[in-house]
């Protein structure tokens, strides 16, 4: 058999069917004290950044998804 060739996309890569009738997330923003700007479709979508940066570039700090979670809902911005 052929091989299917696949395409693997990030969440805020994925567009709606023109005619889905969704409405799109605005963007959302959260600078990490270290400098890092973060961006993403959403709150759930930022916070996954969130923690994903939390433990690759901060994992001395030992933080947790509700930690992630308290700055998106505290900290964050909409992105223009």
């Amino acid at each position: 058999m052929p091989r299917k060739e696949v395409t693997i996309r990030m969440p805020e890569q994925r567009q709606p069917p023109a005619d889905a009738g969704h409405a799109q997330h605005p963007k959302k923003a959260w600078d990490c004290g270290c400098g890092q700007h973060l961006e993403a479709r959403g709150d759930e979508a930022l916070i996954v950044w969130v923690i994903y940066h939390l433990e690759v570039e901060h994992p001395e700090a030992h933080f947790t998804l509700e930690q992630a979670e308290e700055f998106v809902a505290t900290e964050a911005y909409e992105a223009l």
